[in-house]
């Protein structure tokens, strides 16, 4: 039975990260233990895989999803304060890294212009910061100063639908151009556009402003491929990854097939969240959750058509986020309901997981980012 955190590697780039962990502070079946205070941080060692036990970083309140400055000196989480109806307005805290001990330091925290939200990004240019909020099913956009810190809401478009369903905003990236703004709606079943002017942080809907799915997907998390022509998104409805054509030029998508992240076999319940693009480009990876698992998805060169490489269960309950490090030789898969991230192998060649060591321990784990750091 293995005992360390420590994985091995031939001939890896000596690189040293932190590694950031965001996690629900709040206590109750669908969020956790209510054990954890706040933002943890590890030290990861690309070289032998070695991960340091998480240390608090901050305390903070339900930050579930976090964001780093391109320039590295910050950091930035939402406050998902959890109220089904939206009517207690989350927030957005920016925070200052301090890359020696991985200490965090607030700077400063705005409302984030409704209800729960779960998902945020940071601009290519580090000057523009856009935020989705779950509850009430809203986009908004905030400028980053230069100190790091954020400005008041400068971007803000509010989802319809008609009659008595709900709207539920749940992702947002940026283009690899930076010219738009793209977040997601799982209830719309919708893939919206903005114009994104990152001088100021403010937006307009585009032209046509959104691609309605076909396919009843409701998609979640989207990422592009490093071509910036193809983009790929989990569908919670699922299980499946739906891909996208994207024509550049005009920030239009255009739907594509979908591919299952489950065997043709398994029958039971598999709803995916988390969507990560392969450093290398070679391989889409989405959780799988009910079905536990990380799904590996290799791309085709030619069509960035997929193909279904292996659905890995590292073991543990609640498989929403994960993350793949810079160099792509680790991913880190954070299971939520049981409280544990396990370290995993990536072999960049077959697109193969393998569990070489034992689980980590981390209170309601949910999102992990990397920083590179000196050594």
């Amino acid at each position: 039975m293995l005992r360390r955190h420590f994985l091995l590697a031939a001939a890896a780039p000596h690189r040293n990260y932190l590694v950031y962990w965001g996690t629900y502070t709040a206590g109750g079946p669908r969020y956790g233990t209510g054990q954890s205070k706040g933002i943890y941080v590890s030290r990861l060692n690309t070289a032998t895989g070695q991960l340091s036990a998480p240390q608090l970083a901050i305390e903070a309140a339900n930050p579930s999803y976090l964001a780093v400055h391109p320039n590295r000196k910050f950091l930035y989480s939402v406050n998902e304060h959890i109220e089904m109806e939206g009517a207690t307005p989350g927030e957005v805290s920016a925070f200052s890294i301090n890359p020696e001990s991985g200490q965090l330091t607030l700077l400063n925290r705005v409302n984030s212009r409704g209800g729960m939200p779960c998902h945020l990004a940071v601009d290519a240019s580090g000057r523009t910061l856009g935020v989705a909020n779950w509850a009430t099913g809203s986009l908004a956009s905030f400028p980053v100063r230069p100190d790091g810190s954020l400005g008041e809401s400068a971007g803000f478009y509010q989802h319809v639908t008609e009659g008595t369903a709900k709207v539920h905003c749940h992702a947002v990236v940026f283009s690899p151009d930076n010219r738009f703004l793209i977040e997601t709606d799982t209830s719309l079943n919708t893939i919206f556009v903005h114009r994104l002017n990152a001088a100021n942080a403010s937006i307009v809907p585009n032209r046509p402003p959104a691609l309605r799915l076909q396919n009843p997907a409701s998609p979640r998390h989207l990422v592009f491929h490093p071509n910036g022509r193809w983009a790929y998104v989990a569908n919670e409805s699922g299980p499946g990854c739906t891909m996208l054509e994207y024509d550049r030029r005009r920030g239009t998508f255009r739907e594509g097939a979908v591919t299952r992240t489950v065997p043709d076999s398994y029958k039971g319940r598999a709803t995916p969240a988390e969507a990560v693009m392969h450093p290398s480009g070679n391989f889409v990876l989405i959780s799988n959750r009910g079905h536990e698992s990380i799904a590996v998805l290799r791309v085709n060169p030619a069509d960035g058509s997929l193909t279904l490489v292996e659905a890995f269960a590292p073991g543990g309950v609640g498989a929403r986020s994960f993350n793949v490090d810079p160099t792509g030789q680790w991913l880190f898969a954070l299971m939520q309901r049981s409280n544990q991230i396990f370290p995993l192998r990536f072999d960049s060649a077959t697109g193969k997981l393998s569990r070489q060591s034992d689980p980590i321990a981390l209170p309601a784990p949910v999102c992990a980012k990397f920083v590179e750091v000196s050594s």
